[in-house]
């Protein structure tokens, strides 16, 4: 009885035993840590290599890696909270050495590493050594953009085009891009100067077609335009080539003038015009008058070639009365003349109506005064011009002047006259160039300004190249 006892108590050891270590093995197998080092770093990038553990222990295979990093060190209390880095690749067999590379990494910045290791059920393993590693400093600059271009041109913006650089040199994805436009041509000297653009697209990765609209912009103007890139540091690329074009203008012609009428004036060789004042088509205002007169019937054709009346009147508010008196005409000739106009923008309106008059003839006795009666400044001839123009006003007195010119933004690029002058006809030659950098301006319309003492007046021409 005692041996069976016994025996029965040995059997029963022996098989606590035996669950016990199904027990162990298979409902708490232990996978252990793994030992992390960080042999390499750069900018945006951290190498991490480890020895791959086991499955149960330091033997078979895991199942898979969870891999974090923090900018604050790792615990098993906040190892949930840090970053996982995702596409780690699968364990190897346990003894392998394992290495992997975490992108996307901010330059100049201290990352702090963890990995735990799953089984198959899965059970975890406990945290692996945290390991600290700092990126170094982003010192490679985006490369200049080389193929900034005009893609279309609009009345009040310009589309343009480029092709996007890198985040280091021609590869990678930049940070932003500074998109500026100016009146001049732009340099680096004058970069801060120019206006920066408020919609710059976010840059896409290096070799991407980029695009942006600059709008705001006045219509029928001349603007130059450049970029820069930079990373996140920010490192900033040079400046890119610089692309120049101009916006559209009204370019539909302003109505002519219908009701031009042609009259013998009152003293020697002179004819007396009236018309009424024009809109801007059938709104507005016009700008300035060309009027010219001919022996011959004034056509489209020959118009270029038909004297020009050096001093038209101001426009008046559209459908007023316009007059106007033709001088120093051969006496006792017949003179056609015709009238036709520009509006804000310069463009020029149709032929109006053509007329016809004689000159006034009588013999006029006496010397002439040679020196004018009132200041006055013609319009410059020939209008629009290239490559030069003249310029002629009168002084009745002696007197200080200054003669300026102006583009459409108020910007002064030219002086003509500045100084004392005696009383007299005077006249000025302008041949298109910019007295600041002595280039000349590009084709559009521009403003001269006389200023003598009290008297200022200012008209409108034109440069076609």
């Amino acid at each position: 009885m005692q041996t069976e006892s016994f025996t029965s108590r040995f059997r029963t050891i022996i098989a606590r035993l035996i669950i016990a270590v199904v027990a162990i093995i298979f409902l708490h197998p232990s996978v252990s840590q793994a030992v992390l080092t960080a042999p390499g770093a750069t900018s945006n990038s951290v190498t991490l290599t480890w020895t791959a553990p086991g499955d149960d222990g330091d033997v078979g295979v895991a199942t898979e890696y969870d891999l974090r990093y923090s900018t604050s060190p790792i615990s098993e209390a906040n190892f949930d909270q840090a970053t996982r880095v995702s596409d780690v690749p699968a364990p190897q067999i346990a003894g392998s050495s394992e290495s992997f590379t975490i992108s996307g990494l901010d330059p100049s910045t201290t990352y702090y590493f963890a990995v735990k290791t799953a089984d198959e059920v899965p059970n975890w393993s406990a945290i692996s050594n945290v390991v600290s590693v700092s990126t170094s400093v982003e010192e490679d600059s985006p490369a200049n953009v080389a193929d900034l271009h005009v893609v279309e041109r609009y009345r009040y913006s310009i589309l343009l085009g480029w092709t996007a650089p890198g985040d280091d040199g021609n590869s990678g994805t930049a940070s932003v891009y500074d998109l500026r436009y100016w009146t001049s041509t732009i340099t680096e000297d004058n970069w801060d100067s120019a206006v920066q653009v408020d919609n710059e697209p976010t840059p896409h990765i290096a070799g991407t077609a980029e695009t942006c609209t600059v709008t705001g912009l006045a219509e029928s103007s001349i603007y130059f335009f450049a970029i820069k890139t930079a990373d996140e540091v920010p490192n900033w690329s040079g400046l890119s080539n610089v692309v120049s074009t101009s916006t559209l203008g009204d370019e539909v012609p302003p109505a002519p003038i219908d009701d031009l009428s042609a009259s013998t004036g009152e003293e020697a060789g002179e004819i007396n015009l009236n018309w009424s004042a024009p809109g801007d088509g059938e709104i507005g205002m016009a700008f300035s008058y060309e009027v010219r007169y001919a022996l011959d019937q004034i056509t489209d054709i020959n118009w270029e070639t038909a004297s020009l009346y050096p001093d038209p009147p101001a426009p008046l508010s559209p459908g007023e009365e316009q007059v106007v008196t033709l001088t120093e005409l051969e006496p006792g000739e017949m003179y056609y003349v015709a009238v036709r106009y520009y509006d804000e923008i310069g463009v020029l309106s149709d032929l109006s109506n053509v007329d016809s008059a004689v000159a006034r003839y009588s013999i006029i006795a006496g010397d002439d005064d040679d020196v004018p009666d009132h200041f006055r400044l013609s319009q410059n001839y020939p209008n629009p011009f290239n490559p030069s123009t003249e310029i002629i006003f009168s002084l009745p007195k002696a007197c200080n002047v200054s003669l300026d010119v102006y583009n459409t933004l108020g910007q002064k690029i030219a002086t003509l006259v500045n100084g004392p002058l005696p009383a007299g006809d005077h006249s000025a030659f302008w041949n298109g160039t910019c007295t600041n950098n002595g280039q000349c301006v590009a084709s559009g319309v521009y403003f001269y300004r006389l200023l003598a003492e009290d008297f200022v007046d200012s008209k409108k021409m034109v440069v076609m190249k």
